[in-house]
């Protein structure tokens, strides 16, 4: 996953004051003493600079951080990323000041003003072939390293008109691009259903699952515990 930070440096870059546009207002009352930029209807929209207690540089929508930008609070902390309508939300970094010692860097991805992980979404799904009708994903946080996948079609190991029985769909290969497992165990069969486990899984993990002559191409993020549910159409 490619992620872009914009001036995650040390020294936080900012200009120096400028009087104040009196007629544009910034909505966010920390940074509302001063600003400096692009103005619409009033209300900053654009590029532009605010000051008060604390500073912002970057971005504004209708009077407040929207887009990228940068963030300063007056014990010095700062964060650089995305933000919407005056919250850190998206891809972004914050960096915590500590005395008499390197500043503690947390980078990652932001849910109305939280940080809510290193990854967007716990998983993601790259690519799967024609005949792979679903792939579901469960994911519950937790200390166990695991990943069950269960596959399911809705005709196999089903006689045919000649007597013969179709093929049921089984795992075949695992080609891991990102990441290991320690043991691929059998958890149970059915008619229609076959289930395996991935043990002490090192995350990122990311794979092609072989089923018969189709796949699946998913990257699992976060640690924890996931369920892929696979369901093909032959």
């Amino acid at each position: 996953m490619a992620r872009a930070h914009y001036l995650f440096i040390a020294v936080f870059a900012m200009a120096t004051p400028t009087k104040a546009q009196e007629s544009c207002k910034v909505l966010l009352p920390a940074i509302a003493g001063s600003y400096q930029g692009d103005c619409k209807k009033g209300k900053a929209e654009g590029n532009g600079k605010a000051e008060g207690t604390d500073q912002y540089l970057g971005e504004f929508k209708d009077g407040l951080p929207h887009g990228k930008g940068v963030y300063r609070w007056k014990n010095g902390d700062f964060y650089d990323g995305e933000w919407v309508k005056g919250n850190r939300e998206g891809d972004g970094g914050m960096a915590y000041k500590r005395s008499g010692k390197a500043d503690s860097v947390v980078t990652g991805f932001w849910k109305k003003d939280v940080y809510a992980g290193k990854f967007e979404k716990p998983f993601k799904i790259f690519n799967r072939t024609a005949e792979i009708t679903k792939t579901e994903v469960k994911f519950t946080p937790s200390n166990i390293r695991e990943i069950t996948i269960i596959l399911a079609n809705t005709t196999g190991n089903q006689p045919t008109l000649t007597g013969q029985v179709t093929e049921r769909a089984t795992l075949n290969d695992i080609t891991i691009a990102t990441g290991s497992y320690l043991r691929l165990v059998n958890l149970f069969e059915t008619n229609k259903q076959i289930a395996y486990k991935l043990e002490n899984v090192t995350f990122p993990f990311r794979a092609r699952f072989k089923i018969k002559n189709q796949e699946v191409d998913i990257q699992f993020n976060e640690e924890g515990n996931y369920t892929l549910n696979i369901g093909m159409n032959n």
